[in-house]
């Protein structure tokens, strides 16, 4: 029988401005420039020049669609930047990740294998089952079929954006969800965030792909 589907997702209470640390202040500040938010860019810009100095891992630098999909999920004021809380969110989100990624990089090489993959998933909260696993290792895994840091940050904000649109819609909690498919099209980001609701129409969870 295959595994059941489970998501234990990062706990989305956020600090309040007053509470974050005062050197990360001025760090947001150095990297936000005169408008004190983040775009899709400037993510792409610090986040690249963070991770060439990980000499250890393997990467091939985050893309631009990487970057709009952590835009996506941590923009709460639909701007499509991140502001001061925001990026301190996801900041400290990849920091997690990062060092899921090195405890189970099992054999050191940078990367991470399908099998390493699994027990990283099940690490972060989140147990699939074999045929979403084999998706996100066609979807995700380079030739060699593993992944690069950069592939694996955005293989789990994809599952954890798609985890949150399906409990946003899930209001009964059955595992089965509803909605109008109109309104789909118009509000994906708003499901992402959790502020969708939809209509009587079945819905089978989505592919994180």
């Amino acid at each position: 029988m295959d595994d059941k589907i489970q998501a234990t997702l990062p706990d989305e209470k956020v600090l309040a401005e007053s509470e974050i640390d005062e050197n990360f202040k001025q760090l947001f500040k150095q990297l936000a420039g005169p408008d004190l938010e983040i775009s899709v860019t400037e993510l792409q810009t610090i986040l690249n020049r963070i991770i060439a100095k990980h000499k250890d891992l393997r990467t091939k630098g985050f893309s631009v669609e990487s970057c709009r999909s952590m835009v996506n999920l941590m923009d709460k004021d639909g701007n499509g930047k991140l502001g001061l809380v925001e990026f301190n969110v996801l900041w400290n989100r990849i920091r997690n990740y990062l060092s899921i990624f090195r405890k189970f990089d099992l054999d050191k090489s940078g990367s991470i294998s399908a099998y390493e993959l699994r027990l990283a998933l099940e690490a972060a909260g989140y147990r699939l089952n074999k045929r979403l696993h084999e998706l996100l290792i066609t979807r995700y895994a380079e030739p060699d079929l593993a992944l690069d840091f950069d592939s694996f940050v955005c293989c789990l904000v994809r599952l954890e954006t798609m985890f949150r649109f399906f409990q946003a819609v899930d209001v009964d909690r059955d595992g089965v969800v509803t909605f109008d498919l109109l309104q789909i099209r118009l509000y994906p980001s708003d499901l992402a965030r959790g502020r969708g609701r939809f209509p009587q129409t079945r819905f089978d969870p989505p592919d994180p792909v």
